[in-house]
């Protein structure tokens, strides 16, 4: 029994010019090249995919910061009309003196609003529509893609 387990067939392997097909053949560098523009082609595809993408998500930050400006400007405009009113009478009968009332509301309306445009324009600054993650898969990219060439170059 432990004689059976112990026998091992021989293995035989095609020697260089013996007519027999080698057991696993290398690919002809026509095919190595036409694999690698289908790959470049692939990979073309889905870093346009990827920055159309990115370009979408970095575009709505934009709208939604702008949108939030403008909310901003407008509820200050509207708070200052509503307010002024009121708190000119109050100032005005507090101080004796409506303009010196109006002055001070005036001043308040005024820097609420500056103080909601500025906190806006900060993160609208701070945002990019510049598709980072694509530049960088692109130089990636270049790069595999030069290695690529050089080890088809060098199987030629």
């Amino acid at each position: 029994m432990m004689a059976d387990r112990a026998q091992t067939q021989p293995v035989t392997t095609a020697a260089p010019g013996d007519g027999r097909a080698p057991a696993a053949a290398e690919p002809q560098l026509g095919d190595l090249f036409r694999q690698l523009a289908q790959d470049s082609a692939t990979l073309v595809r889905q870093e346009v995919a990827l920055a159309k993408a990115e370009l979408r998500e970095n575009v709505k930050s934009v709208a939604r910061d702008a949108a939030k400006i403008a909310v901003g400007a407008v509820v200050a405009a509207v708070g200052a009309l509503v307010l002024v009113a009121f708190l000119v009478l109050l100032l005005g009968d507090a101080v004796g003196k409506y303009w010196a009332g109006a002055l001070i509301v005036g001043v308040l309306m005024v820097a609420i609003g500056a103080f909601l445009a500025m906190g806006a324009m900060k993160r609208l600054k701070r945002d990019t529509i510049t598709p980072e993650q694509t530049l960088q898969t692109l130089k990636e990219d270049k790069q595999w893609l030069q290695s690529e060439m050089k080890q088809a170059r060098g199987r030629a």
